[in-house]
């Protein structure tokens, strides 16, 4: 029985709450043979479409999809593959929550919080941008045309002064709890070796200038 590796990527908007699209994505050091992935669905949260292909089998609160992974490579060795993106609606359930996300004239302001902490990355901006003041650990990445500046930690604050732009973006990322899900995953007919988490949870776009 091939010991898989689970990474479960969800995104949700932050204002207000709501799931958009997850991807479950498998991984393995030798192929994956006769293993089913199964997705069962939480209350109150709907799939609207699937990629690159439809489940094997479904029902109103889940799905299933034989595992057929391909080999690729990953420096000197071989890895087996194998993922699904769904589409998705409904309530999300976040443990973050975001106490400022605003622009007033060229001045951006974000705070944000959360218990066992999180990532706050703003982005890309424009050559020309002043970081204001902030709280949480500070770092700035990308090139110079298109820079991102990144906070972290469970209280975050940061104040920037941007050039004129139609669109400021941000967003928030942390490993979920549990129970923020949208849904339960289950790897059949393989051992599941590790579990990897991730939440983005998408700030509005702001006008700035």
């Amino acid at each position: 029985m091939a010991a898989v590796r689970l990474k479960v990527h969800v995104e949700a908007d932050a204002e207000p709450p709501r799931y958009r699209s997850s991807i479950v994505y498998l991984t393995a050091d030798e192929p994956i043979e006769g293993a089913e992935l199964v997705v069962r669905l939480k209350g109150g949260v709907a799939v609207t479409g699937f990629w690159p292909r439809r489940p094997d089998s479904a029902d109103e609160r889940g799905a299933a999809w034989r595992v057929d992974a391909y080999p690729r490579p990953f420096g000197d060795r071989v890895v087996y593959s194998f993922g699904v993106r769904l589409d998705l609606d409904g309530e999300a359930r976040l443990s973050a929550r975001v106490a400022r996300w605003r622009a007033r004239g060229p001045a951006v302001e974000l705070e944000a919080a959360r218990e066992g902490g999180l990532r706050a990355v703003v982005g890309p901006l424009a050559p020309g941008f002043r970081i204001l003041g902030s709280l949480g650990a500070l770092s700035l990445v990308g090139e110079p045309a298109a820079r991102y500046v990144v906070v972290e930690g469970g209280l975050l604050r940061l104040e920037l002064e941007v050039p004129p732009s139609p669109v400021v973006a941000g967003y928030l990322e942390y490993p979920p709890d549990p129970g923020e899900l949208p849904f339960d995953a289950e790897v059949r007919g393989a051992e599941v070796s590790e579990v990897e988490r991730t939440l983005v949870a998408r700030l509005r776009d702001l006008g700035a200038g």
